[in-house]
C-alpha cells in the first residue's frame, strides 16, 4: 500500500512536469504572437493574442489546482491510521492525556 501511494506521487509528479512544459510551449507560442502584434500594432490582433494568453493562465491555475488536490489527496492516504493512531496514543501517553470514549469507538 505505501509502495503504491509513492508511486501514485510520482506519477502525479511527472504529469504535472509533463502539463508544465506544454504551458510553457504555448506560452513561448504566445509570446511570438504579441512580438508580431506589436511591431504591426494591430490592436484587433494584439488583444486576440492577449486573450489567448489570459486563457493560457486560467488553464494552468485549474490544472494546478487539480494537481496540488490529487497531491494532496495521495500523501494523505499514504499513512496508515493504525500509525496515527499509534503516534496519537503515544503523545497522549507522554503528556498524561486521556482520550475519551469517541477515540477509542473510531479507532
Amino acid at each position: 500500500m505505501k509502495m503504491a501511494s509513492r508511486i501514485d506521487a510520482v506519477s502525479s509528479r511527472i504529469e504535472t512536469a509533463v502539463r508544465m512544459g506544454e504551458v510553457t510551449k504555448s506560452m513561448q507560442g504566445v509570446t511570438k504572437g504579441m512580438s508580431v502584434g506589436l511591431q504591426s500594432m494591430d490592436i484587433d490582433k494584439l488583444s486576440k493574442t492577449m486573450d489567448k494568453f489570459e486563457q493560457q493562465f486560467e488553464d494552468l491555475d485549474v490544472k494546478s489546482a487539480y494537481m496540488d488536490g490529487a497531491m494532496n489527496a495521495t500523501t494523505a492516504t499514504a499513512t496508515p491510521a493504525e500509525q496515527v493512531d499509534s503516534l496519537i496514543t503515544m503523545v497522549a501517553d507522554e503528556n498524561n492525556l486521556e482520550l475519551g470514549e469517541a477515540f477509542n469507538e473510531v479507532g
